[in-house]
Order: C-alpha cells, then structure tokens, then sequence
C-alpha cells in the first residue's frame, strides 16, 4: 500500500516542493521516516501515531515507511506532521485517494491531534500555489496568513479529527480565499517630525538620506536627539506596494516574527541591533539559516545607536550587503541569499565621554582617547556613508518658537525626488542616486560651470579624496532633484560639501 501527499519545505527563504510517500508493508510494527531530516522530523513518528489514535482512528500494525523526496535536500522542522499522518492514514485506505485530490497539508501535530501553527506558512503557500495546486490545510493561527496568498483555496483546520472529518465529506471545513491584492496603506504616524523643534538641518540631511538612499551618520553629545529623529525615519519612507508587502512578510514569517492576528507587514521595518549582536545575529545564523537583521531591515531602516560601541568585526560584515542589498550565506557546503535592501542609519557620540565640542559641558578625554574612539568605526563602513552631520542642543528659543517640518511634508519631497530617480533610471539596476554606479556618474551627473569652479576649488583647498568627490556629486543629484532641477547648480554642490566630515577623509 502507498500514498503520495503534497507538502512543501524552505530552502532559505525559497520554498520547495516535498512529497511525503507512505508506504505499509507486513513485518515487525515499526516507522521508518526517511529523506534527510533533522530531529523534529525523525520525531514526528511518535507525535502522529498518538494523533491518529486520540481520534479513534486506526495507526498501521506493520513496517511504515515514510520518505521525504527530494531525498537529497535536508527538511527541518514538525510542519511535515500533518502530511505524515493523511499519508498514512490514505496508504492503510481510511481516506480515500479521491478524497485528497490536488492539496497540500501542513502543520504540526500535537499528541493529541491538535494542529500547532508554523513559521514560514507564507512563502510556501505562495509556492504551492505557484505549482498549481488548488487549496492548502493549514493550522488554523494560521489562516490570516496563507488566505494573503491569492488564487488557491486555505483550509484553517484546530485538529486532525476536523482535516478528517471534512475528507471523508461529515463535516466539511469553510475555506478562505484571497483573490484581491490587500490595499497598500500610508505610513501610520504614530511619531511626527512636526514634534521634533530646532533641528531643522538634520530633518534636511535625513530627507536627502531617504530620498536618494545616502548612508547617514549623525554624531552629537548626548541628549541632542539622534535616536528621536532617526526613530521617525520610517515616516517619510514611500509607502510600499503590495508585492514589497508580501516579500517582508515572508521574510518575518520564517524569523517566526508575525504577528498572526494582522500578518500582513504593511510598514516599513527599523530595526535598532544592540551592541551585543554577534555575526551571526545580524547576517543570519543556523541551518539553514534564520533570517539576520540585514535581512529583517529590508525594505526599511538598519540603525545602529551608538555606532563605535559595535564591534568592529561585526560591523564589518555589512560591507557585502551595504553594496549588493543582499547576504549570501554558506552552511554545509550550500549558499544561500537572503535580500537585504536597507537604509543604513547610524548615531554616534563624538567621543567616550560623549561631550567633545559641546558648548556647554566640558569634555574629559584626552586627545588620544577622541582619535582612538573615532577609529573604531573601520575605514571601510566609513566610506559607505555619504551623509555625516553634527547635532547640537537647540537653543531655548528654538524649543519654543514655529513647529518645523511634519513628516507628511517630508514624505511629499521624498517621493518626490524618487520618482523623478525610477523615471531617470528606468532602464538601470540601481533606482536610487545613493547606489549610482561610478560609471554611471558621467552619464547622469550634469554640472554647470560655476558647480565645476566650486568642486574644483573644494578638492583643492578641503584635501578631498576621490571617493569623497564621488560621494559629493551622487548627494548633489539628490538636491536637484528635491529641488526639481536636471542640472546640479552651484548651490547644491554647496549644500552636499556640507554633509562632509570637516577633516580630510
């Protein structure tokens, strides 16, 4: 006797076809699960039998064997459970073959049938569906989620007895079908720019960060408010569109970070790593690998507070992703890629103390401790910001004075300028000034005579490198185009040398 029954698992972030074969044949009681599985599917045996028989049905007397295919790909993981138990229970003929049909089924068992949720439901009913098949059991937390997938029919089912119930045609299961793309929303402003008085600079600097996608650091003594208005940044990101929406919620799906009662991830993400984070944290760790918080920032923000307290090692790891917006991963032998499409922020204290250069508390360190502290953000995360600004405590008039700008009236400029930037490069990879090519500079960049005399004189009398001139006129590009202008004017390369450090790069 053998029966065949649709499952799926993840490889990475992909999901995969996975056919759960059951086979029963006369010999000494014993199960056999087969196809290169770790030990919550070697598990799984004991769990199914006591399902099957906490609903009176029948669990085989001989040698079953069930075997995961492809064989060759290792399977972590109880959301085969469900799967096992109907292959078993259709190869020993209590369900009949017509009665599957094209389905799939998953979910984890517990011993006494009820039907746990899983992480990763997403991306493989997605999958499923992409294969052809027309509906999918899954547990019933886990109904919001799957029914996001338009075009194939979810089953949400509390227990085996209730997947049985409805084969067999007792009591059949409502299912839930999602043939309309969910709306794409505004940003929910629970925090506002309009809150934040006298640091209207920085408000500027943090406009062309996300406007033109510019790595931003801000370096102040405490209390100035970088993590208030770095905070806010999510504010005045454009909204995303529905297939942004369904790939971020995917991705939270398999960290096991949904929220099951609203899955759909409709904001964008910040996400704020501690200084504790290891390597492993940020990039993704385990096998196959859990998704890191390059990956969990993607489409949104990575801040770092307090960015020379990271280690140093860590922190280098964010070179390959700051440049290809993805993370590649090897485990056993087996890359995997994992999206990373983040806007890197980060704050920093201008020394140990955290008052070096503040008018109004005296700094204690020594010459020495400020150079060394200053070092510890490498040289080669450094070159990848190309917005670095200096806040300072507003002044009490300030405090009181005209609300500046709102985050609505930043997310105008923002959008804005980024759909000036889709238009311009349509046809190229990057979308965005801040990931400009060097090549691509010579083809997109239009600077008038007098911007060229300014630029030149800068490079003479600031010491400039050429990656800081690269840097200069990719953020210059972002001003003309907040500023609606094709071609980069004086004023703007003006404007970009100001986001410089002051010392020679």
């Amino acid at each position: 006797m053998l029966s065949k029954i649709t499952s799926c698992t993840l490889d990475g972030i992909n999901a995969v076809e996975v056919i759960c074969e059951t086979s029963i044949e006369r010999g000494l009681p014993k199960t056999y699960i087969v196809g290169l599985g770790d030990t919550a599917v070697k598990e799984a045996a004991l769990r199914v039998r006591a399902a099957i028989g906490s609903f009176g049905l029948e669990y085989p007397g001989g040698r079953v064997t069930l075997n995961l295919s492809p064989a060759w790909l290792h399977k972590k993981g109880s959301h085969y459970d469900l799967a096992m138990a109907m292959g078993i229970l259709m190869a020993s003929g209590q369900i009949g073959e017509s009665r599957v049909g094209s389905g799939a089924f998953l979910g984890e068992l517990s011993l006494d049938g009820t039907i746990n949720p899983v992480t990763g439901i997403l991306p493989m009913v997605s999958h499923l569906k992409t294969i052809g098949l027309e509906y999918v059991f899954v547990p019933e937390k886990n109904v919001k989620e799957a029914s996001l997938v338009p075009g194939i029919k979810v089953f949400g089912a509390k227990d085996l007895g209730a997947v049985v119930a409805h084969l067999r045609g007792a009591i059949p299961l409502e299912y839930h079908r999602n043939d309309q793309p969910a709306l794409t929303t505004k940003p929910r402003d629970t925090m506002d720019y309009r809150d934040i008085k006298g640091q209207e600079f920085a408000k500027r600097a943090i406009v062309l960060a996300v406007a033109g996608g510019h790595g931003l650091l801000m370096t102040g003594s405490p209390g100035t408010g970088k993590s208030t208005l770095a905070e806010r940044m999510t504010t005045i990101m454009p909204p995303m569109d529905f297939d942004e929406m369904m790939e971020l919620t995917g991705i939270y799906s398999i960290a096991g970070e949904l929220n099951l009662g609203e899955p759909l991830k409709r904001d964008r993400p910040i996400r704020r790593p501690g200084s504790s984070i290891t390597r492993a944290g940020l990039l993704g760790t385990g096998y196959p690998p859990r998704p890191g918080e390059v990956t969990l920032a993607n489409k949104g923000i990575l801040y770092f507070d307090e960015l020379p307290e990271m280690d140093r090692g860590v922190l280098d790891g964010l070179r390959e992703p700051m440049d290809q917006r993805m993370v590649r991963l090897v485990r056993h032998g087996h890359s995997y890629e994992y999206p990373a499409d983040f806007l890197f922020v980060a704050s920093a204290n201008p020394c140990k103390c955290g008052y070096y250069g503040d008018p109004a508390k005296e700094c204690k360190c020594t010459p020495a401790e400020i150079a060394s502290y200053k070092t510890r953000i490498s040289g080669p995360i450094r070159d990848r910001i190309d917005i670095r600004i200096n806040l300072t405590s507003p002044e009490y008039k300030e405090l009181m004075g005209e609300e500046g700008l709102s985050s609505a009236e930043m997310r105008d400029m923002v959008i804005g300028a980024r759909e000036v930037q889709l238009k311009r490069y349509e046809k190229e990879e990057f979308k965005l000034n801040g990931r400009m090519s060097d090549g691509a500079i010579k083809k997109y960049i239009s600077i008038s005579p007098e911007g060229e005399k300014l630029l030149e004189e800068a490079y003479r009398v600031l010491e400039l490198n050429p990656r800081s001139l690269v840097k200069i006129k990719k953020l210059a590009r972002t001003i003309a185009d907040l500023e609606g202008r094709d071609r980069i004017e004086k004023e703007y390369i003006g404007e970009a040398l100001q986001y410089r450090e002051k010392k020679n790069e």
